[in-house]
């Protein structure tokens, strides 16, 4: 079990990559991208336009690689809340960003789990048990997005 010290460690870890991600999204974007967390730690999506049809979730992954596994996750009550967004807002984009220690990677959402083939798929949702970093085992659902469906942030480019 994580003890107090240890959730507050990577809390303030959270904390720290968004806001050493914030410029670079700023840069990427091409537009005033805010902090949601300044007023809601917790947001479904850390930031956004101030239009509100941009969303950004942002995945501090700084313990490992972008190699180390196939598949890249976040929580499915992020992609629910960006159906809702989308129901709202037909021309909203939402966007998963994680941070590795060799890179990071950009995904848009994209809510058809399966290209045009009709059998090869881009993500699917599973239900895990197991401690998502609160120190005790939680029952969660989460999106696995194929890592060959993300691209790298440097490469990306937004239209």
């Amino acid at each position: 079990m994580k003890h107090k010290a240890d959730l507050k460690r990577d809390l303030k870890i959270g904390e720290i990559g968004e806001k050493k991600v914030h410029p670079f999204l700023k840069s990427k974007f091409k537009q005033a991208i805010v902090n949601n967390n300044d007023q809601n730690k917790f947001a479904n999506f850390d930031f956004r336009n101030e239009n509100r049809d941009l969303w950004i979730e942002h995945k501090e992954r700084y313990r490992y690689r972008s190699t180390s596994f196939n598949t890249y996750f976040f929580d499915e009550v992020k992609l629910n809340r960006f159906k809702q967004l989308k129901e709202e807002n037909p021309n909203v984009r939402g966007f998963i960003v994680w941070t590795f220690q060799d890179c990071r990677k950009i995904w848009e959402v994209d809510l058809d789990d399966t290209h045009d083939d009709g059998e090869t798929i881009k993500w699917y949702a599973e239900h895990q048990y197991r401690d998502f970093g609160k120190g005790y085992k939680q029952h969660r659902e989460v999106i696995n997005v194929f890592a060959d469906e993300t691209m790298l942030f440097d490469d990306f480019e937004f239209n």
